[in-house]
């Protein structure tokens, strides 16, 4: 076997030749279950076997971290753990960090800024909006969305989309909405801070404004790869653009049939005019899936083919055709959950599948409430994927705000969460005091607080407060520079400065509540512990840049998977895992497609939707119908979700119930008193 064959063993014919293209533009369509990630990995290893490049010339690029992280170990399976280290398999946000980290300086931000999480975007909006009593009664998070739209296309002076707002009041919301920007945007460079989106952003503008600086990635980056190129929105776009121009070496890895994240500013169109942005662009079709019955196949395909906007294909399979799809209609989501805890159990009666083989899907969180009661109730373990990120725990967020503080002493929202944790009786009164300074005279937040020292702004009270504050900050700003010093010991030393563990008992429910919250702080010591094994010089920043960019809420941890529990979680959570037998809930009007994208014209995206629930199943696929459904505190009849007429009828299993009887008696309406008669007078 020569060299470079090993790296196409085990691939089927449309792998291979997606692998061998390694030069010009690509586009591998790739459907659910066909292998995508194996294309990519092998892909790599064969460029670098063939010597087309140097691993370091390798750039592959995707979504999250969980992806990036698997994508490498497989790499280094194939190709060996120190050619593998050495390429450069990162998210979009994390390259582009890296890039600013070098050069923002270029674009007048200093290379201590800080990365604003959303939380703390969300303050620092909150304060934009209370400055402008125009914008008074609006929800701080409908304008932080369309702030995101707004900074996830390329064209800043195209409209800006408004969030969901009513009919009445979006003239004034979109009156406003451009005031709101240009001073959220004004508010974070004050704090030489960036949120999430100005990552992207702010390379592309560092990359048009600066083209000698481009011109340095684009002749370092010989080949490039993108994973799950159907989430790209408009300056991921453009970023690849201008990385790939002068050599053209881009192949992208993609379904347009799961592109699902539009409300994130996912743009389809990135990956449906990928021939015409990329002149002369081959383009290869994965058509096979390893991972589902035909069964199940068939019905995905029926579903999807009537999405107008998309590349014709179909997903075939030789793992057998599989047993029918079962429908199972019930009265109403009580009994659905009900009813989802007795199949479950015919299953595992039956085959002896293990309770993480099941996992329900469902277009909103709140459909998991009668689920999880019903589950509770059963005895049957479950996990719910979506929950809280560890970095947006209150305590969490209290030590990560205070590291922030000392790495960038113009970080305004990390400096307004701690200067009273714990309490120092710093009033509102000299909290807006200090505003004023900050926008009158331009003044960092720390600054701000000592003019107030200065000029006798504060009360005493309140004087003493700041004075300890900024004393503490000094102190362990030359205590984290210290030669020698571990980054996890001068944290710990923080923390204990500040006495916080005696602050969370005064603060929590009761003891157990307050030990619970401080093993969330022990666990920020182990993460800074970890990041600096990792780390080959480990600073400060880097611990924050990484626990920024490393949530643990973004996907479905390996930790989850090894535990026994069926499965709870939204279809766009559950995109890209598979599970044996999958149960999809609520396939009703309303809700799967939504009433809101429905309205917004979004038929298409509901459909793709639908379609990757569909497609995570393995062996069995169960769909759930609710004859009525409580909202708003009344109960109200729903109608079959239309998706289900696109399903052939020979695939399906209807089981009733007797449910029709059940909910007519539930929600038909009282019957109206019968009216006495008067007697009639009778004339004298």
């Amino acid at each position: 076997m020569c060299p470079v064959s090993k790296y196409l063993a085990g691939l089927n014919p449309r792998q291979r030749e997606a692998v061998e293209q390694t030069e010009g533009p690509v586009l591998v369509l790739a459907g659910a279950g066909s292998g995508k990630t194996r294309v990519i990995t092998h892909r790599i290893a064969y460029i670098l076997g063939k010597r087309l490049a140097e691993p370091q010339e390798v750039l592959a690029v995707t979504f999250t971290n969980k992806a990036a992280n698997e994508m490498r170990e497989r790499v280094a399976g194939i190709v060996g753990s120190k050619r593998a280290g050495k390429v450069v398999i990162s998210t979009f946000h994390s390259f582009c960090l890296k890039v600013l980290r070098k050069h923002i300086e270029h674009i007048g931000y200093r290379k201590n800024f800080t990365i604003s999480s959303e939380s703390d975007a969300r303050m620092l909006l909150r304060r934009v909006v209370d400055d402008l009593p125009s914008a008074e009664g609006f929800d701080i998070g409908t304008f932080k969305a369309s702030i995101s739209l707004h900074k996830n296309r390329t064209d800043p002076t195209a409209p800006v989309r408004p969030g969901p707002v009513e009919k009445e009041s979006r003239e004034k919301y979109e009156e406003n909405l451009g005031r709101v920007i240009d001073a959220y945007q004004s508010a974070l460079r004050a704090a030489n801070s960036v949120d999430f989106d100005d990552l992207l952003l702010l390379s592309l503008q560092l990359f048009r404004e600066h083209p000698r600086i481009l011109g340095h990635f684009q002749s370092f980056f010989r080949y490039v790869m993108v994973d799950e190129y159907q989430d790209t929105n408009g300056v991921q776009l453009e970023l690849l653009r201008a990385l790939v121009e002068k050599h053209r070496n881009l192949c992208v890895v993609g379904d347009d049939d799961q592109s699902i994240y539009a409300f994130r500013g996912a743009d389809s169109r990135s990956i449906l005019g990928f021939e015409q942005q990329f002149s002369g662009a081959r383009v290869i079709t994965l058509d096979q899936n390893y991972r589902s019955t035909s069964t199940i196949l068939e019905a995905a395909n029926g579903v999807i083919g009537n999405n107008v906007m998309r590349h014709p294909k179909k997903l075939w399979s030789e793992l057998g055709k599989g047993a029918p799809i079962d429908w199972i209609v019930t009265a109403d989501e009580e009994e659905e959950a009900k009813h989802a805890v007795r199949w479950l159990k015919y299953i595992q009666e039956k085959t002896g599948a293990c309770y993480r083989d099941f996992a329900l899907l469902y277009r909103s969180n709140q459909q998991s409430r009668p689920l999880e009661v019903t589950f509770r109730q059963a005895g049957i373990p479950y996990i719910v994927v979506g929950g809280q990120d560890f970095f947006e725990r209150a305590e969490v967020k209290d030590i990560v705000s205070y590291l922030k503080v000392l790495a960038n002493p113009r970080d305004e929202a990390a400096f307004l969460r701690v200067v009273n944790m714990p309490r120092r009786g710093i009033g509102d009164a000299t909290l807006h005091a200090v505003h004023d300074l900050c926008r009158k005279e331009k003044l960092s937040f720390g600054k701000a607080l000592a003019e107030t020292l200065n000029r006798g702004l504060a009360p005493p009270g309140a004087a003493k407060g700041i004075r300890a504050y900024l004393s503490l900050l000094t102190r362990f700003r030359k205590r984290f520079r210290e030669p020698g010093i571990s980054l996890c010991d001068a944290a710990a030393e923080l923390v204990g400065a500040i006495d916080y563990h005696g602050e969370l008992q005064r603060m929590a429910r009761n003891p157990e509540h307050a030990h619970n919250r401080w093993l969330n702080v022990e666990a920020v010591f182990d993460a800074i512990k970890a990041y600096e094994a990792d780390a080959d010089n480990p600073t400060l920043g880097g611990f924050l840049d990484e626990s920024h960019l490393n949530g643990d809420g973004e996907a479905f941890s390996r930790e989850d998977r090894k535990k026994s529990g069926v499965t709870l979680m939204t279809i766009h959570s559950a995109k890209g895992l598979e599970f044996p037998y999958v149960f999809i809930m609520g396939v009703e009007e309303g809700i799967l497609p939504h009433e809101r994208s429905i309205a917004e014209g979004g038929l298409e995206e509901e459909r793709r939707l639908f379609y990757v629930a569909l497609t995570r199943g393995k062996r069995h696929v169960t769909l759930f119908e609710a004859l009525s459904r409580s909202r708003f505190g009344r109960e109200r009849m729903s109608k079959t979700s239309r998706f289900m007429e696109e399903i052939p009828g020979q695939l399906l299993r209807r089981h009733v119930k007797a449910a029709r009887d059940m909910v007519e008696a539930k929600v038909a309406p009282p019957r109206p008193k019968a009216k006495k008669r008067r007697p009639r007078k009778k004339m004298p």
